[in-house]
């Protein structure tokens, strides 16, 4: 199976009383035997939780339907 790299963008960002904050976003590509496989279409959505081990993750797909 193909593996990803996650992309990391950090940004400060204004809030509405006038204070900055920090922000962080992560973002990974899903491979595209992945999508496929699971015939992810646009709108579905993934559920990202913690799996069994402390280096595993677990993805549910809901489908929009």
């Amino acid at each position: 199976m193909p593996k990803t790299t996650v992309q990391v963008t950090e940004s400060e960002v204004e809030t509405p009383n006038g204070d900055t904050r920090q922000t962080k976003q992560y973002r990974i590509t899903i491979p595209k035997q992945m999508a496929e496989f699971f015939d992810l279409q646009q709108g579905d959505e993934l559920e990202w939780g913690s799996g069994s081990a402390s280096n595993k993750m677990e993805v549910t797909v809901h489908k929009n339907e």
